[in-house]
Formats: C-alpha cells, structure tokens, sequence
C-alpha cells in the first residue's frame, strides 16, 4: 500500500521536505508511519508529533493529523490505516501533518 505524507507548517522544516511516498504493508496503523518518520526525521519530529516519549506515546495537542480527511487521535493510532483506491494492490492512504491553528 502507498501511503502519501504532506508535511505543512513547521513540520516540513523539521523534515526539509513538503510531501514523502512511503510503501507499507497492508494493515499498517498510523503509530507504525509515525514510528517510522520519527526514526528517519529524528526526535524534533518525534516532539512535533507526540507528546511523551515513552509509551503510549499519545498525540501532541498542537499537531493535526489527518488519514484521508479524518482527524487522527489517540483512539485510532493503533487500528489499520483505511485505504482508498479501486485496487487493493494500488491503494493510497493520503496523511496531512500540520500544526493545529491557534489565536483568539
């Protein structure tokens, strides 16, 4: 399954990049993607995007994630990325990370 990955805002300075293609296996759940950028970006990433290091690790406050439009949270960190497309084998999963917007 291809996932698509378009960083906004301050993440895509802490990546250096706008938007990434990763391959994963199908079930893959959002914590695994996270996992594995954390792991290639490093703990700025990490710190962007959960909100303690140590497990469960749950989602920072200040960070939106989307999965194909729908607003990631703690409670669907560990279910099977949803796939779109008319083809198991070509399916996309489209995530958005981007700072939450604040003011007042």
């Amino acid at each position: 399954m291809s996932i698509r990955i378009l960083f906004m805002g301050v993440i895509a300075t802490v990546t250096g990049q706008k938007d990434l293609v990763l391959e994963a296996r199908p079930g893959a759940t959002l914590r695994e993607v996270l996992d594995r950028l954390e792991a290639r970006y490093g703990p700025e990433f990490g710190m962007r995007v959960f909100r303690s290091q140590t497990p469960p690790r749950p989602l920072q406050m200040h960070t939106r994630i989307f999965v194909n439009s729908e607003l990631a949270t703690d409670e669907t960190l560990d279910l099977a990325l949803p796939s779109v497309g008319p083809e198991q084998g070509a399916a996309e999963v489209l995530i958005y990370l981007m700072p939450a917007a604040s003011g007042g």
